[in-house]
């Protein structure tokens, strides 16, 4: 290529394009951003955008569908298959887990936005972590790593007894062979709901309640109902 030579726009716009695909970033199935919004980040004109999006549906990487604008049909490593490539996004769909609700997906957006304190999560401001704590608790456990393999399916023993200790001192007498550790109260809202619960069984939670639990329960095909609440907790009738 020739010093100072500069490729033309649209060139430009399909190798970004490409890259997006390529990488993941714009699976198979997926909508491209409207051309006017392109234009706008590219500052071009539409027909600049129009020129490039031709270029790829002629490459097999892309297809303008009614309603939907332009939608990515292919990439670069299925390109050498005969076979069409599998839509990930209607496989989903297909999928017994339902869908979030749009609000609890808009949520989920902004869990990456640090301007927001995430009360979704519980999750304790940076300034009030113990990291120096948590450094040296890690530095101690470390030192006394043993190999990895598979624990008791319930949970590490030891854990297990001292949580049964911490309930006993509560008042709920229980012993370490009742408790299952789970990873989080995700998987633990899973198991109740195929283990415990038959199917449309009705659910009664908190209102707001944890957002995860909507579609757990949802998908496992139980009915769900809202319980209101004021400062004392949930409002028994």
């Amino acid at each position: 290529m020739e010093q100072g030579y500069e490729a033309p726009k649209y060139k430009v716009i399909i190798d970004y394009i490409k890259e997006q695909i390529t990488n993941g970033i714009w699976p198979v199935g997926s909508r491209l951003p409207s051309q006017r919004g392109l234009a706008k980040q590219f500052g071009v004109n539409r027909s600049t955008i129009v020129t490039a999006l031709d270029e790829l549906a002629a490459d097999g990487l892309v297809e303008g569908k009614l309603g939907m604008g332009t939608v990515v049909i292919n990439n670069t490593w299925t390109l050498m298959r005969s076979a069409p490539p599998v839509n990930w996004n209607e496989q989903v769909g297909l999928g017994t887990h339902q869908a979030s609700m749009s609000t609890v997906q808009t949520i989920n957006l902004a869990e990456s936005n640090e301007n927001l304190i995430q009360l979704s999560k519980g999750e304790l401001s940076k300034n009030l972590f113990p990291l120096e704590e948590m450094r040296a608790v890690l530095t101690k456990v470390g030192q006394e790593l043993e190999p990895f393999g598979y624990e008791d399916p319930k949970g590490n023993p030891q854990l297990r007894e001292a949580i049964a200790k911490y309930l006993n001192q509560k008042g709920i007498m229980v012993h370490a062979s009742s408790i299952l550790v789970v990873s989080g109260a995700l998987q633990a809202l899973h198991l109740i709901s195929i283990g415990l619960l038959e199917s449309e069984s009705t659910v009664f939670l908190e209102s707001p309640s944890y957002l995860y639990s909507l579609s757990t329960f949802q998908s496992a095909g139980m009915k769900l109902h809202g319980i209101p609440m004021d400062k004392e907790g949930i409002i028994l009738r």
